[in-house]
């Protein structure tokens, strides 16, 4: 599997349009190019794969060995898929490996009391 159609599957297995996926890179990303790139028109740099890898939570060797990770993603439940899919989930899932036991139990809390949508005073 050539580069363009490792980038191309990446893109469908997170059900995402090629705007949709630029949009997910850091950077100044057109689509057009995203789409170049999967056609094997245009070869992106290391940097974009970085960039890319970045975004959707990828290390650069995907782009250059098998697919045991591609595989890997279409392991995953729906509701793990639909996560990778929004950049603020994606951060928050990020941000929250730096937290100790104790701070993650305390935002668990306040996530599960904004789920429920019960006002703060009702606590």
């Amino acid at each position: 599997m050539n580069l363009g159609e490792r980038i191309r599957k990446l893109r469908k297995r997170l059900d995402l349009t090629q705007k949709e996926f630029a949009g997910r890179v850091v950077g100044k990303v057109d689509y057009t190019y995203i789409g170049r790139m999967e056609r094997g028109e245009q070869y992106p740099s290391i940097k974009m794969l970085k960039k890319i890898g970045k975004a959707f939570g990828v290390p650069l060797s995907y782009f250059f060995e098998d697919n045991s990770i591609l595989n890997s993603l279409n392991l995953l439940p729906g509701e793990i898929k639909d996560l990778l899919k929004d950049r603020k989930r994606q951060d928050l899932l990020t941000r929250s490996k730096e937290l100790n036991a104790e701070d993650l139990d305390l935002v668990i809390q306040i996530i599960n009391i904004l789920a429920q949508k019960k006002p703060l005073g009702a606590l």
